[in-house]
């Protein structure tokens, strides 16, 4: 039997970092993957997957890769041997798994991001009212973060406005850093 008429498979490679690198063509076995891409990357503890027939995912962990020249009619491969993590729905499991936190956090898997952040302008403007009001001795200063605050929240939907208005802030707070530094992701966010 060629080996070009050997039934194949194709197989995505998964990262350890969840990232796709790459689709292959390969023969698979019950312990092992042979791979006959040559600039392939694998690496021990990346993922191999295959879609099955029933629209699944079939997940295997890379154990030992080792590439082989080419020679007397075989052309260059890896011979990947390998643990069954499991089957799995489409992008799931395995080295998919997916952890999110923080502020306006998102999770785009093999597509792009054409999201909006939707932020709740009057909270985060009226919090930083109130540390700087707690926080800022009273006085002409105060009063001048107070109003560019105003400024700022009044120009949330134009941004040439927010810009100005932000650096006349940061301008101004520069002495009181540590009071406007927990707000000033959120105030970027406008930025764009």
């Amino acid at each position: 039997m060629r080996l070009s008429n050997i039934p194949k498979s194709e197989f995505e490679i998964i990262g350890q970092d969840g990232q796709p690198k790459g689709l292959v063509q390969a023969v698979y076995s019950s312990s092992m993957i042979a791979v006959f891409d040559p600039m392939a990357s694998i690496v021990v503890g990346d993922e191999m997957r295959r879609v099955i027939t029933n629209g699944s995912e079939e997940a295997f962990e890379v154990v030992d890769p080792v590439f082989y020249e080419g020679g007397a009619g075989i052309p260059a491969h890896f011979q990947v041997k390998i643990r069954r993590k499991g089957t799995f729905p489409p992008g799931s499991g395995g080295n998919y798994s997916i952890q999110v936190s923080g502020n306006n956090a998102r999770v785009n898997v093999h597509s792009i991001d054409k999201s909006t952040n939707i932020i709740n302008d009057a909270r985060i403007f009226n919090e930083l009212r109130t540390a700087i009001a707690a926080e800022v001795p009273a006085g002409i200063l105060q009063r001048n973060l107070i109003q560019a605050v105003e400024e700022m929240s009044a120009s949330t939907s134009d941004r040439p406005s927010f810009l100005a208005a932000y650096q006349k802030f940061i301008s101004s707070a520069a002495d009181h850093m540590t009071v406007v530094a927990p707000f000033l992701p959120a105030l970027a966010a406008f930025i764009g």
